[in-house]
Order: C-alpha cells, then structure tokens, then sequence
C-alpha cells in the first residue's frame, strides 16, 4: 500500500510540474486538491502523538498473559 501512494504522489507532482510549465493553472489546481486531502491525513497520522492503528501482535501478547 506505500508503494502505491508513493506512486501516486509521484505522478501528482509531477502533472503538476508540468501543468505549471505549460501554463494550465486550473488543471494543476484540480490535482493539488485531490492530492491534499491525502498528504495531510498522512500528516495528520505522523503527528499524532498515540498511534490510531492497533497492532495485532501485541493484541495477542496480551490476551496470551491473561
């Protein structure tokens, strides 16, 4: 699943170079707003100081002690 989000922020910056270069400034607005709602949730995760996914091996570990 990380491969392909880097994939795809790959392929957003660059339309977007290039729709900067060849003076379509509406389609480059059109991706930026697609891609932000991506990144900042990505954001939004690296700076959340407890993590929002549980793990599944230390679900086990504690059901195991118990």
């Amino acid at each position: 699943m990380q491969f392909i989000k880097g994939i795809f922020y790959v392929a957003c910056g660059c339309l977007m170079t290039i729709f900067y270069r060849e003076g379509m400034e509406i389609a480059m607005s059109w991706t930026f707003m697609i891609w932000l709602p991506f990144i900042a949730h990505d954001l939004a995760e690296a700076i959340t100081p407890r993590p929002t996914k549980k793990s599944t091996r230390s679900a086990k570990t504690n059901a195991q002690s118990k």
